[in-house]
């Protein structure tokens, strides 16, 4: 009886350590399925919002939400536009495959909502079809036409007794620009009088020999002896004439067996306008006449009358400028692109000028030692004169021309490193990180040569805040693969 009577004080006394063996058991158990860590409220209590399991940290958006990590084509529509049951039913139609650049994957850009965009400034057009020109562009320089240029000078030395012309003047070919008084000239002259004295001369003995040969009077060796010395005469006068060849001077002709008249050889060369102004008491018969060998201007003069004037030294420059030459210096990989007979546009380094237009006529077979630049070299029109010899400006050249090319707004181009990036328009909430080849460049326009489609919609405004929220995206990835 006492020990029942002891027995509820006893379970008393034991309940508190039952209750408590029971708390840590219950622990157990719960830090068991849980992994040892602490239930959000939402989860022990229902309702809140969503589980932190469900939010995508790469992408910003909910897991749940994410058609980045869930597969583009397989949910190309964002959640908030989809009805119910068209998920599993709808079927994206095949489209043709675009060609890829580079072979990094460009990760996609994925916003919170749809009228994020919006809110971010980003506009979006389609990619439109324009005729487009890709161009290179090179430091130039403007030179003289060097098949239109000539350096004049004297053939023999001499004494300059008359310049004719000034510096800007323009002339023509065979106009005489100065006279050389050259004592070879006078001594050139004076041979060629003596040979066609001579020939005559022998002629008319070799002529009586012959003759009293035949009557009988003389002998066989005398009229060979004849026939050799006119034979040296003809030598003679035609060294003579060659050497009024060789100094520019026009032969006197006459007739067989007749002398030049010693005024026609005196004035050997010189017109008539010429010696209309020479003093006739004075002139002397070793002028010179130094002739303009093309039509052009007179570009400089190193020499005035009375000056001693060696053979071969430039007197004067002609040129004619009515065309000249652009020189480019372009890179090698510019070079690459550059053929014989693109056009090239040149833009002088004056405020104002018009730019004018050529042809690439030659491309240089080697590499500048110094600038490790290869120059190319184009004709141009100056018949107006506005282009001078060793000016400065910008060269363009078109290395290809298309009349369709895919074209967008350079400000939708984006720069990662050496890549050019574009962000295509999915829906309302995804952008597509595209790498693309660009092209030509014009009127605000770019080409893309490859990784875009015509008629494809590219954010061409805000692009900078797709190209941030990348970077981002980039950062968090980087930061959770440690």
């Amino acid at each position: 009886m006492s020990i029942i009577k002891r027995a509820p004080g006893a379970l008393l006394r034991g309940l508190p350590t039952a209750l408590t063996i029971a708390v840590l058991a219950g622990i157990g158990y719960i830090g068991h399925r849980t992994g040892w860590k602490i239930p959000a409220a939402s989860e022990v209590f229902g309702g809140g919002k969503e589980p932190r399991e469900d939010w995508c940290g790469e992408h910003g958006v909910p897991e749940s939400r994410c058609m980045i990590c869930r597969g583009l084509k397989a949910n190309a529509v964002p959640p908030s536009q989809q009805r119910k049951g068209d998920a599993a039913t709808s079927s994206q139609p095949s489209e043709p495959e675009v060609e890829q650049v580079g072979t990094k994957k460009r990760p996609a850009v994925q916003l919170t909502t749809g009228d994020t965009a919006g809110r971010a400034g980003i506009e979006v057009q389609p990619a439109a079809l324009k005729p487009m020109d890709e161009t290179v562009e090179a430091n130039a320089e403007v030179s003289f036409d060097l098949s239109r240029y000539a350096q004049v000078a004297s053939r023999v030395p001499g004494t300059i007794a008359l310049m004719r012309v000034q510096p800007g003047q323009r002339v023509t070919r065979g106009e005489v620009l100065a006279l050389v008084d050259a004592v070879e000239v006078g001594r050139a002259k004076a041979e060629l009088l003596q040979a066609a004295a001579q020939i005559v001369s022998r002629q008319r003995a070799l002529d009586r020999i012959r003759n009293s040969t035949e009557a009988g009077f003389r002998n066989q060796a005398d009229l060979v002896t004849a026939e050799a010395e006119l034979k040296e005469a003809s030598i003679r006068l035609f060294n003579a004439r060659q050497s009024l060849v060789n100094l520019g001077l026009p032969v006197p002709t006459t007739a067989e067996g007749e002398i030049p008249g010693e005024r026609d050889v005196l004035h050997l060369g010189l017109p008539e306008p010429i010696l209309a102004e020479l003093d006739p008491s004075r002139t002397s018969g070793n002028l010179l006449p130094v002739l303009s060998p093309i039509d052009g201007v007179v570009i400089s003069r190193a020499a005035v009358a009375g000056e001693v004037v060696e053979s071969g030294k430039p007197l004067l420059v002609v040129s004619d400028t009515s065309r000249l030459w652009v020189h480019a210096e372009l890179t090698p990989a510019q070079a690459a692109k550059a053929r014989v007979g693109q056009p090239l546009e040149f833009v002088p380094d004056v405020v104002g000028s018009t730019p004018v237009v050529g042809k690439v006529i030659w491309i240089s077979p080697e590499v500048n030692e110094k600038t490790r630049t290869i120059q190319v070299r184009a004709e141009v029109d100056n018949s107006d004169g506005h282009l001078f010899a060793h000016s400065f400006g910008r060269a363009r050249i078109t290395v290809r021309s298309s009349q369709s090319a895919v074209v967008v707004p350079e400000s939708a181009l984006q720069k990662d490193g050496e890549s050019h990036l574009l962000f295509v328009k999915l829906n309302d909430e995804v952008f597509q990180t595209r790498e693309v080849r660009v092209g030509g460049h014009g009127g605000g326009w770019v080409e893309i040569v490859a990784g875009l489609r015509a008629g494809e919609p590219v954010a061409i405004k805000g692009s900078y805040a797709l190209a941030a929220q990348l970077n981002r995206a980039k950062l968090v990835a980087g930061c959770t693969d440690d």
